[in-house]
């Protein structure tokens, strides 16, 4: 009654950060299922994958579209307990967000309640912060000298 000495393989990440950079719009569509493939290889299931494609599409539309330029990092850190956290940074070169809490509340901007008759021409429903705040593990923001940096983790 002996036991079998299996050998055990230890699968490492294939990457420890990637950089993006953004600027245009179009560059969110490009961007999105790279991050999605990678939180796959990383060892998010589908779904969570797919909700971390759609923060990076929702960071990388706003770069375009509220900013001059900026890019979208993606951070993996193996060794954070218990199992690993994968952060998507987005910084950009432009003006702050003048109210934070107003910004992420749907149906406004970082002025107010979005006008109804304006959702088609200004590009989009007012919903992509609230909705990185609700699909990340953790959300941070901070203003930077020239910009701001939005971050959302996830763990595995």
């Amino acid at each position: 009654m002996g036991f079998e000495q299996r050998e055990t393989t230890v699968v490492r990440a294939p990457f420890r950060e990637r950089t993006f950079p953004v600027t245009r719009r179009s560059d969110a569509v490009l961007i999105a299922p790279q991050a999605r493939h990678l939180a796959t290889l990383f060892g998010f299931g589908t779904r969570r994958s797919a909700e971390i494609a759609i923060v990076v599409s929702e960071l990388a539309t706003n770069i375009a579209k509220h900013g001059i330029r900026g890019e979208i990092i993606l951070q993996l850190d193996e060794d954070l307990p218990p199992r690993g956290e994968l952060t998507v940074i987005a910084r950009d070169i432009g003006p702050p967000i003048r109210d934070l809490a107003l910004a992420m509340t749907d149906g406004c901007d970082d002025r107010g309640p979005i006008d109804p008759s304006l959702l088609l021409s200004r590009g989009g429903l007012g919903t992509g912060l609230g909705a990185i705040l609700r699909l990340s593990d953790r959300f941070e923001y901070r203003d930077l000298d020239e910009g701001k940096e939005i971050r959302a983790r996830f763990f595995r």
